[in-house]
């Protein structure tokens, strides 16, 4: 008997016996199960430790931002500290010493005066104008009160007083300028009768200058 296989060609059994479609099956099973590791892979591989990097890479993030903030906080803590430092500096550039002026004003004040006393009613110093080729300029106020023994000698009191005061260790040594009568204004000189004084009162501003030498940072 004789036997026909209608099969087409590539269901038939090969001559090894193996069947196609088994062969078939088995190479899609396989890439199946391939596309399933790789799938697998992506996803309990790769994207947790993407995710690990991204997460790290942020954290990195937030430490370096915080860090620059401290930066520009340090920053601008340094400029701040630089700019009181050349502050300093510069009033201590220009500072007056005050008290050894005051004491020989007090000195002048105290001193003998021929037939009248001097009295310093108030008394204010302050700088004035800014810095000019390395000076600064400073005022010296006062309102002084004159108390004499004789009624007609008003001006020979204040002509006095000016006098000694252009002789004394206080106008000369500390830097004052013009002269000393220069602001002079009197009030009316008053007579008290209770006293037996003639009572003048004046104020007067002198000015002061006193060369800048600013100390250098650290020394």
């Amino acid at each position: 008997m004789i036997l026909i296989n209608l099969l087409p060609p590539e269901l038939r059994k090969s001559a090894s016996g193996i069947n196609p479609i088994v062969v078939t099956i088995a190479a899609g099973a396989s890439v199946c199960l391939l596309l399933l590791c790789f799938l697998g892979w992506i996803r309990f591989v790769k994207i947790p430790g993407a995710q690990k990097i991204n997460d790290q890479k942020q954290a990195e993030l937030i430490t370096v931002r915080e860090q620059a903030d401290q930066v520009e906080q340090i920053r601008a803590q340094i400029t701040e500290h630089l700019a009181r430092r050349d502050a300093l500096l510069n009033q201590l550039g220009k500072k007056v010493y005050w008290a050894h002026t005051l004491d020989d004003f007090v000195n002048l004040l105290g001193g003998n005066w021929p037939g009248f006393a001097v009295r310093c009613l108030d008394l204010t110093t302050a700088p004035i104008g800014g810095e000019r080729k390395g000076e600064s300029t400073n005022s010296f106020k006062v309102r002084l009160q004159v108390v004499g023994d004789e009624r007609t000698k008003s001006g020979d009191y204040i002509k006095a007083f000016f006098h000694k005061v252009t002789d004394s260790t206080f106008w000369k040594q500390n830097g004052f300028l013009g002269k000393a009568e220069d602001t002079y204004y009197t009030d009316k000189p008053v007579w008290n009768p209770t006293l037996g004084k003639v009572i003048i009162f004046f104020n007067l501003e002198f000015q002061r200058v006193k060369s800048i030498n600013k100390p250098k940072a650290g020394g």
